[in-house]
């Protein structure tokens, strides 16, 4: 090692002598614990490294000799991890407000983790929802590219008691299944509707501005839950399983328990080097990260040799990851574990600002997300009216774009003005592309159709269409900031918000049947599942046609329901 510095590198008088000291030894033990990528992340460095000033060396000549290459020791980054008085401050917190950095770790204490794992471990999991079916992926470990992993394979679907025994006895399963013996089975995407237990039970033991449908979460303003966004999904993994690279769906913030008992490594990339990311791999490897989402895993040796700045982060038993709008992430476990996640919106420029350049690029590359954005910020524009004026002059825009672009679509259609009908506000995706219905939408028993969609039908002109909110009211609306909530706009919403008449909807209640498929955005697949929904909606005073339909949904947040009663009215809503 010496040798290769002395011959390689230029070193000053200081670097020399540390390296005639101890350098072999302290690059021995660094190699030992894991390498300087994970020494240096993690929450205490060891006495040897902080002695004579080891990290300014290691990080910039050292690091060198450890990867045989000239690499950028400076891009590392740690996450940022919560001491005990922030921890207590966070629990005070009635919002995300304090949330400054992309990832951070806040712990749980040891004492508090055991009670809640009495309901997240494997024999409680097996007892209590043995027999609920979860989708399986087949992985390779230790993938190491930005190419699409042509080797993630998916099994229909497994039972959670069999995933369980898999891991207790995996080279029987392996066996039976005709898989190769380094192949890893990993239980993704394990939907916790109805486990009403289970919630109620970690949410006891979460800050309020952490839990699901938290305190002040944006999210609160969805109009149905959907699975992983605001309702939590269960991740079970064995050595080497891995989710791929991401953003959250719109770039949201997102929570992430591990339930032990083995760690798992989170690499991570901070939004505001997520660009320069996108465009070297399109550089240098002719991929784009963003079209192949969720379909790729990288480690760190690109990003030292690239100098681009990523942060290495182990989770833990009992760590909670807690992650900034946009922040692109890919994770990997290290044994068998159990971990819980569910996404937030925190109500400041930053998120929001993030979301809406999600939305862009995700219209940019035809990429379908399962949060209703157009609606969301509808939403959020009526009721928060704590966002910055620039924020809510930026939406105000937004909404006034998507207003505009609807009523261009309609007028191709030019459908005659008696046949718009005024109709649930409760419809949210295209039954055929998948693209979020905003104002206008065709109605039948089988399907709801997006205005584009719509135009495709050879008889697109005769078709009744139907509105999700008057032309005139949405107009008068955009004019200017909205001072009070108004039954025109305002809907059932899933969490608490700050919707005065809210409590006179009651929000639509659902009995969800049957397994959800994977999310393309975390696991790289488009194929979707029918769900069929019983369904008790809200009372009005008015003439109700209710039509129980089929629900196709994708990936795994897919509980949004597109197969909704369409209302026809008499008064104003």
């Amino acid at each position: 090692m010496q040798k290769y510095l002395l011959d390689n590198l230029p070193l000053s008088l200081q670097e020399r002598n540390l390296l005639y000291a101890n350098g072999q030894q302290v690059y021995d033990q660094v190699m030992k614990d894991g390498g300087f990528v994970k020494v240096y992340c993690q929450r205490d460095l060891p006495a040897y490294l902080k002695e004579d000033d080891w990290v300014t060396f290691y990080q910039s000549k050292v690091i060198a000799y450890e990867y045989k290459s000239m690499v950028d020791g400076s891009c590392i980054g740690k996450p940022y991890y919560y001491n005990f008085s922030e921890m207590l401050k966070i629990y005070e917190e009635k919002s995300l407000s304090w949330l400054k950095h992309q990832i951070s770790i806040l712990t749980i204490d040891p004492k508090a983790l055991e009670m809640i794992n009495v309901f997240f471990n494997f024999d409680a999991l097996k007892q209590n929802h043995g027999n609920q079916y979860t989708d399986i992926r087949v992985q390779q470990p230790g993938y190491d590219s930005f190419s699409p992993c042509r080797i993630n394979q998916q099994l229909e679907g497994m039972k959670i008691m069999d995933y369980i025994d898999y891991l207790n006895d995996p080279t029987k399963f392996i066996r039976k299944e005709g898989l190769q013996a380094d192949q890893r089975l990993f239980a993704v995407n394990v939907n916790m509707q109805g486990w009403d237990k289970e919630i109620n039970h970690l949410k006891q033991f979460l800050p309020k501005c952490l839990r699901p449908q938290g305190d002040n979460d944006g999210l609160s303003y969805l109009r149905q839950e959907i699975d992983g966004v605001n309702i939590p999904q269960i991740y079970i993994k064995t050595d080497g399983v891995w989710t791929g690279g991401h953003q959250e769906n719109l770039s949201v913030n997102a929570i992430n328990i591990n339930h032990g008992p083995a760690d798992c490594i989170w690499i991570t990339v901070d939004n505001e080097n997520v660009q320069r990311l996108r465009q070297k791999v399109l550089e240098l490897l002719e991929t784009d990260i963003f079209k192949n989402e969720g379909l790729w895993f990288k480690e760190p040796e690109f990003f030292l040799k690239n100098g681009i700045p990523f942060r290495y982060t182990l989770q833990k038993k009992g760590d909670v990851v807690i992650l900034g709008a946009g922040c692109l992430h890919w994770v990997k476990s290290l044994g068998q574990t159990i971990n819980t996640a569910w996404n937030q919106v925190a109500l400041d420029d930053m998120t929001l600002e993030a979301m809406s350049e999600r939305h862009k690029l995700n219209k940019e590359i035809n990429y379908r997300t399962v949060i209703p954005y157009k609606n969301l910020m509808l939403d959020l524009y009526i009721h928060e009216k704590s966002l910055s004026q620039m924020t809510i002059e930026r939406i105000q825009l937004e909404l006034q774009n998507f207003f505009d672009q609807e009523n261009r679509k309609l007028h191709l259609i030019d459908p005659p003005s008696s046949q718009l009908v005024e109709c649930c506000k409760e419809v949210q995706l295209c039954s055929k592309c998948e693209h979020e219905i905003f104002l206008y939408f065709y109605h039948d028993n089988e399907e709801y159709l997006c205005l584009e969609c719509v135009i495709n039908k050879p008889n697109h002109k005769s078709l009744p269409i139907s509105m999700k909110y008057r032309y005139h009211c949405f107009y008068y609306l955009l004019q200017a900031q909205p001072s009070q909530c108004n039954q025109e706009f305002c809907c059932p919403y899933t969490g608490k918000t700050k919707c005065s008449i809210q409590q006179e909807l009651k929000p639509a209640q659902f009995k969800h049947k049957g397994q959800p498929k994977l999310n393309s955005m975390l696991h790289g697949t488009d194929k979707m599942r029918k769900k069929k929904f019983d369904r008790m909606d809200y009372e009005i005073d008015a003439k109700t046609s209710i039509y129980n339909d089929k629900q196709k949904t994708r990936g795994r947040k897919q509980s949004i329901d597109k197969s909704q009663p369409a209302i026809k009215r008499t008064r104003n809503y």
